[in-house]
């Protein structure tokens, strides 16, 4: 199941790095400081393997972005990627890291986020 504002919340949060050097140590993490249990720490294992090794490999980094649209506020995820100006929406930065996955022969990161897009169509 597609659960995007979640995986998009869980992105944006501020976890110690000391918690993010092992896919346990950080769905710790998520039970004992957040309170995240059950299927929703299947879907931090995609957040995990995007943000702290998959993304971060590629040179992606996502900003919480703040803007005012007829006068509200919001909050949204955006991704900076090495080379490449300007920031990113979601579909935009799935799509460029598989192509730069594919660039540097890193065939399974690249099928890891081809999935992700097909999933999230």
């Amino acid at each position: 199941m597609v659960t995007p504002d979640f995986e998009d919340w869980l992105e944006r949060q501020d976890v110690p790095i000391e918690e993010t050097t092992n896919l346990e140590d950080y769905q710790t993490y998520l039970e004992e400081e957040l309170g995240i249990h059950g299927g929703s720490l299947e879907v931090a294992k995609d957040v995990y393997s995007s943000k702290y090794v998959y993304e971060s490999q590629l040179g992606i980094r996502a900003i919480e972005y703040h803007g005012v649209i007829r006068g509200i506020e919001y909050t949204d995820t955006r991704y900076g990627i090495t080379g490449r100006p300007g920031l990113w929406g979601r579909e935009s930065m799935l799509s460029i890291a598989e192509e730069i996955a594919t660039e540097r022969g890193l065939g399974d990161i690249a099928a890891w986020f081809r999935e992700v897009r097909r999933r999230e169509e």
